[in-house]
């Protein structure tokens, strides 16, 4: 039986298969596949633009107020919400997070829920929860930590009702928790691992792991007061974090737990020229970039299995006191990409399958010494999206489908650059410039003039032909 090709998508979906998306080539003058959906004074940045569904939540603040924006990836579809507090409040909202598919959000110790209209977005009607703060996705509905004054912290599950919200965690013991987002991690069998401290000793840094049927154990206690415990990372039901005393000449120490009471590892010492970072779960592994404490060599790839004979150098790309500097490690399917410098074809592209032999220059986007400078690195809908400067066309949008590197817009015709923002990132490594919601990718540009911000949205399927 002969099937036509646009008929292909419908009997497809009637198997229940998924139809893999083609991109597009859109070849025009300028090929400028991506549309300014929103321009204004000042957008919080990509850290702060959240998915839900098919739409893109993020804040905006004018010279009058704070305001919840929603995007539908059009112009006539970016619209104000609502608006959340006076421009004069000190902290406005923040800490935007999808949960149970609604949006979370705190503003001035305030816990808010929206479902996208103006009547579905007001503070939380749990009265135990009017000033608690959220944290992450977890077991399907918003974790929120609740402070209790002169008792420590509660941890919360809430889908934003009373009938729908419960405490997980309470007094006793009386703890005070972290409430940065990097201070919490959930393993692969769905325990919650995070750190904080004991009301009684509240100077000791302490890693807790809270299991699904709500046991609490002690995994590590930090030695040594101002010692604290950073970069929480899961690989599996493994956990690795660093211990810092964020002091200069002291080291971060790596450590790596199994889960059980007294298992904690020392792995390595670090960070005598500055502490790792980009710690990346990849090929059941922990990879990240580091100069270690006892070797003469710059910044480079790691690896650790979370035993001290599997925690070494992965790749000396740039043997040297230079260093590659390896950074935004991202994982696409089998492949784990960053940016790095080998010292011959400047910053560029890189990607490893998790084995030395198998990590290459990917691709050398400005042919030669001079560097492309990718950065912003993010993933969505089964490709990898970054900044890049050809050399040619400045710093626009990039992406790789299907092992292919592509230009996906050029928004300043012809040399000039794309001013796109990233991402605020943990120890100055730069974080993400994009965010995927439905079929379209985001990302911001700032000009430095009035309007200050652009928003854009563009198709994930198209992109701009190679010339």
């Amino acid at each position: 039986m002969r099937v036509g090709f646009r008929r292909l998508p419908m009997m497809l979906l009637a198997l229940g298969l998924t139809w893999c998306e083609a991109d597009e080539a859109l070849a025009s003058a300028d090929c400028v596949p991506a549309t300014r959906v929103l321009e204004i004074s000042r957008i919080r940045g990509p850290e702060e633009m959240v998915a839900v569904g098919d739409q893109l939540f993020f804040i905006v603040a004018s010279s009058t107020d704070w305001s919840l924006w929603k995007s539908d990836g059009t112009e006539s579809g970016t619209l104000r919400v609502e608006v959340i507090a006076p421009i004069t409040a000190p902290m406005g909202p923040r800490s935007l997070t999808e949960a149970r598919g609604l949006l979370f959000f705190s503003s001035n110790g305030v816990l808010w829920r929206s479902d996208g209209t103006a009547s579905g977005t007001h503070p939380v009607e749990v009265p135990q929860l009017t000033n608690a703060h959220p944290l992450r996705e977890y077991r399907g509905r918003l974790l929120a930590l609740r402070p209790i004054p002169g008792s420590g912290d509660e941890l919360w599950l809430t889908d934003g009702t009373a009938a729908g919200s419960r405490r997980i965690l309470g007094t006793p013991p009386a703890l005070v928790i972290s409430s940065f987002p990097s201070s919490s991690v959930e393993t692969a069998s769905g325990d919650l691992v995070f750190r904080g401290a004991t009301v009684a000793d509240p100077d000791t840094s302490r890693l807790f792991r809270l299991t699904r049927s709500g046991a609490l154990v002690e995994l590590f206690r930090a030695s040594g007061s101002g010692v604290g415990i950073t970069q929480l990372t899961a690989v599996g039901d493994r956990v690795f974090f660093f211990t810092d005393e964020l002091a200069p000449g002291d080291p971060s120490r790596l450590w790596s737990s199994d889960g059980t009471p007294g298992s904690a590892v020392l792995l390595r010492n670090f960070g005598l020229i500055g502490p790792p970072f980009g710690l990346t779960a990849f090929d059941g592994r922990l990879f990240f970039t580091a100069s270690a404490e006892d070797e003469p060599r710059g910044f480079e790839p790691w690896v650790s299995d979370g035993t001290p004979a599997g925690t070494h150098l992965f790749v000396d790309i740039r043997p040297g006191d230079a260093g590659s500097i390896p950074t935004n490690m991202t994982v696409l399917g089998d492949r784990l990409y960053f940016v790095a410098d080998d010292g011959v074809h400047g910053r560029e592209l890189w990607e490893t399958d998790g084995t030395a032999t198998g990590t290459r220059l990917f691709i050398d986007i400005q042919p030669g010494a001079p560097s492309s400078f990718p950065y912003g690195l993010a993933t969505g809908n089964g490709k990898l999206y970054f900044v890049a400067d050809d050399g040619v066309h400045g710093s626009e949008p990039w992406k790789v489908f299907d092992g292919r590197p592509r230009r996906v817009a050029d928004i300043v015709p012809g040399s000039g650059s794309a001013p796109i923002e990233a991402g605020v990132g943990l120890f100055d490594a730069p974080a993400a410039s994009f965010v995927r919601a439905g079929g379209f990718v985001y990302f911001l540009t700032a000009t430095g003039e009035t309007p200050d911000n652009a928003l854009w949205s563009m198709k994930t399927g198209s992109y701009c032909p190679q010339r």
